[in-house]
C-alpha cells in the first residue's frame, strides 16, 4: 500500500478523479430533473471503470487496496466491527430488523466498500505516481475525497453555488480528517478491509442514531 510508482499512475489518478467528479455532477443534474436513479447508474459505472483501470494497468487488485498480508486478521477485526455496530443500532433503533439489515448491507457494500476501494485504494495509491512528499500526497487524496461529496449534494440541497461549499466547510474538514485516519489504518494493516468496516460504522451510526 502507498508505494512510489511511475508518473503515469499519478496522471491516471487525476484523470479518473475528474471523470468521477463530473459524473457525480451530471448525476446531480439528473436528480434535479426528476431522474434520481441516474445517480445509481453513474455511481456503478464509475466503480466499474475504476476497477477495470486497475485490472488493466496492474493485472492485480493490489492497487484497489487489497492484499493477502494480514488478510485473515483484518477480516476478523472487520467482521467484529460490522456486527457490533449492527447490534448497537438494533438495540437503540426503532426500525425493524429487516430494514436495519438492508440499511447495513447498503452502507457496508454500496457506500463504504465502493468509496474505500476507489479513494483509499485506487486514487490514493495512484497518486503516489507523483514524486512528492508522502504527506503532500495524502493531503491531495484527502482534498479529493472531501470535494467528491460536493457535486451531487449541491443539487440535492438545491443550492448549486459557492455558498453551499462555504456552508459545507465543517463537513469537508471532518471528511478530510477521516481520509487521513483511514489511510493510516490501511497503510499499517496493508489493506482497506478494516477502513471499510470503520467507514460503514461511522456512516451507519450517523444515519440511524
Amino acid at each position: 500500500m502507498y508505494q512510489i510508482k511511475n508518473k503515469s499512475y499519478g496522471i491516471i489518478a487525476i484523470i479518473y478523479y475528474c471523470i468521477y467528479w463530473l459524473g457525480l455532477f451530471v448525476a446531480g443534474m439528473l436528480y434535479k430533473k426528476g431522474f434520481p436513479i441516474g445517480m445509481n447508474i453513474i455511481y456503478c459505472l464509475l466503480f466499474i471503470i475504476g476497477v477495470l483501470i486497475v485490472l488493466i494497468k496492474d493485472k492485480s487488485i493490489y492497487n484497489l487496496g487489497f492484499s493477502k498480508e494480514k488478510f485473515k486478521e483484518n477480516f476478523i477485526i472487520s467482521i467484529i466491527i460490522v456486527l457490533v455496530t449492527f447490534l448497537i443500532i438494533w438495540i437503540f433503533s426503532d426500525l425493524s430488523f429487516d430494514i436495519l439489515l438492508l440499511q447495513m448491507l447498503y452502507n457496508l457494500f454500496y457506500i463504504a466498500a465502493i468509496e474505500e476501494i476507489l479513494f483509499r485504494g485506487l486514487i490514493q495509491n495512484y497518486l503516489f505516481g507523483f514524486k512528492l512528499n508522502k504527506c503532500v500526497i495524502f493531503v491531495i487524496g484527502a482534498l479529493f475525497f472531501s470535494f467528491m461529496h460536493i457535486p451531487f449534494q449541491m443539487f440535492v440541497h438545491n443550492n448549486v453555488s459557492i455558498s453551499y461549499i462555504i456552508q459545507s466547510v465543517p463537513n469537508l474538514i471532518e471528511t478530510f480528517i477521516s481520509h487521513f485516519i483511514f489511510c493510516f489504518i490501511a497503510y499499517k494493516r496493508k489493506d482497506i478491509i478494516i477502513p471499510i468496516a470503520l467507514h460503514y460504522a461511522y456512516n451507519f451510526l450517523g444515519v440511524i442514531i
